[in-house]
């Protein structure tokens, strides 16, 4: 009991109190203390378990709840048994002894011995406290349900602050979702791009690859090429005319570089198949290679005469012949103008003519040369062969033109980024020279020589010639859009293509 609160003791008092004025009532039809809705539901259940104390009992409890309000009010008590505070602390003893003693009893007869205070003073007394003690438990009940009240105002703005944070919750977590929707798409569309960018590496090493094979495959035609590039010169000096005792003395004296004379003759054959062929203005190109071919070996012919000491005879030879070499040239520049302007109207025999007259004066050119070093000679016409193996040397001799044009082409691409006429020119140079080829093949592989081959090489034409159509079209397409990376790959592509299949003719005639 000593453990009990200052309002839990006030509690229990009140209750004991109560029950002892019930059973001092002994009203059979009250068994015990009325609910009360001052009271919460467990003292009212407390309140109502007193009655089931048997009366030793209950004597002890009221004995022990009289003592320890002495104890915790002394004055009170004192005032209440009418003692002072002096004879109360003598008679504490005997007190402590007497707890059975009835408790109502010894109120009363404590009350009688009391001097100057009577019953109703005490009654009035014990009212006033009672009266007290329900005030405060009134209170504490309006306490208890401001607090309820307060607790529930607490937890209902604790349920909005919840949902509050629960609906912004949920609207995290539906931005989160969105955003990683949006990032599986990027990544989806990122690894996408990821494996287009490989298969556009592997394409690329692929033609990286294949150019640089090719490129190889060049270098060796073009050592090839120049392997047979003298004695081709000496089969074509035959058969124009030229012993090959002259062109070979030529050639060892220095006088003119071996690849000077092949050089015109090739020129020559390109101008005669360009002035056949359905494209008149091709002859252009054709004419360019003749006149720096001319120009080379006059710049040559001229080096050896002030380099050796010549009689006056000689030089004036020389000087002649430079002469209608110069003038045959011109003329045959304006038949070839003539003729590409025209469309094609001007005869070809009229341009063979003006060819064959170029053709003597080199001729005489290269007897005058003879002459200076003691040799003979006579130079005649260019004249192209048709047979198989004939088209064989023909096709060896275009390899190099084709390569010198397509290395050209390249460097051009690498080393400019705008293209003019230069650069139309070289592509014009390649598809004239592709024309020449296909059509001086297909002329070829129609003779009974060709059966053989004849399939498979009209099929090959067939690729050279889409080829060549592409670069023209390309060619014409950088020319409009200089920066073009792709149409650069694509004008590679496409000149790697023509190096390899004419390398496939020529492989497919010497099977």
């Amino acid at each position: 009991m000593m453990r009990l609160s200052k309002q839990q003791f006030m509690d229990l008092s009140t209750d004991v109190t109560d029950e002892i004025k019930r059973r001092n009532l002994d009203q059979k039809e009250v068994p015990f203390l009325p609910l009360s809705d001052q009271f919460l539901p467990k003292r009212n259940q407390a309140r109502q378990k007193l009655a089931t104390l048997p009366t030793p009992k209950f004597k002890e409890l009221s004995t022990d709840i009289f003592w320890d309000l002495e104890r915790r009010f002394p004055i009170a008590g004192q005032l209440y048994l009418g003692v002072s505070p002096a004879a109360a602390a003598l008679s504490g003893g005997s007190r402590k002894a007497s707890t059975s003693v009835d408790v109502g009893s010894t109120v009363e007869a404590q009350a009688r011995s009391v001097e100057g205070i009577s019953p109703e003073v005490v009654e009035r007394l014990r009212s006033e406290y009672d009266n007290r003690i329900e005030a405060l438990q009134v209170r504490l009940v309006q306490m208890e349900k401001d607090n309820r009240a307060a607790k529930e105002e607490q937890e209902r703005s604790y349920e909005a602050i919840i949902s509050d944070q629960r609906s912004k919750l949920e609207a995290v977590e539906g931005a989160f979702a969105k955003l990683k929707d949006e990032h599986n798409k990027l990544q989806n569309k990122y690894e996408a791009l990821q494996d287009d960018y490989s298969n556009q590496q592997q394409i690329a090493s692929d033609i990286r690859t294949e150019a640089t094979n090719l490129l190889q495959e060049i270098k060796s035609l073009t050592q090839k090429n120049e392997d047979l590039t003298h004695q081709l010169s000496m089969k074509n000096a035959q058969a124009n005319g030229v012993s090959a005792d002259a062109a070979t003395a030529v050639h060892d004296s220095g006088i003119l570089d071996k690849m000077r004379l092949q050089a015109y003759y090739d020129a020559v054959d390109k101008l005669l198949q360009a002035s056949r062929s359905n494209t008149p203005t091709s002859v252009l190109v054709a004419m360019k290679a003749i006149v720096i071919s001319c120009k080379n070996i006059t710049e040559d012919a001229e080096l050896y005469e002030s380099n050796n000491n010549l009689s006056q005879d000689t030089r004036d030879s020389l000087e002649v012949i430079k002469n209608n070499l110069s003038q045959s040239l011109t003329e045959l520049m304006g038949v070839a103008k003539s003729h590409a302007t025209n469309y094609g109207s001007v005869a070809p025999e009229v341009l063979e003519g003006a060819v064959q007259s170029l053709t003597a004066t080199v001729a005489e050119l290269v007897k005058g040369l003879k002459q200076a070093l003691g040799v003979d000679g006579v130079a005649g016409n260019v004249v192209g062969g048709y047979e198989i193996d004939e088209l064989k040397d023909y096709l060896e001799k275009q390899t190099d033109q084709i390569v010198q044009a397509i290395q050209s082409l390249l460097n051009s691409m690498r080393q400019n980024q705008t293209f003019g006429p230069e650069f139309t020119a070289t592509v014009s140079q390649i598809t004239t020279i592709v024309t020449s080829i296909c059509q001086v093949s297909a002329a070829s592989m129609a003779k009974p020589s060709a059966a053989a081959v004849r399939n498979r090489g009209n099929e090959i034409l067939i690729d050279l010639k889409d080829s060549s159509s592409k670069i023209g079209e390309l060619g014409n397409a950088l020319v409009a859009s200089p920066t073009s990376k792709a149409l650069k790959q694509r004008i590679a592509s496409s000149s790697y293509e023509i190096a390899k299949f004419v390398k496939e003719l020529i492989s497919l005639i010497e099977q």
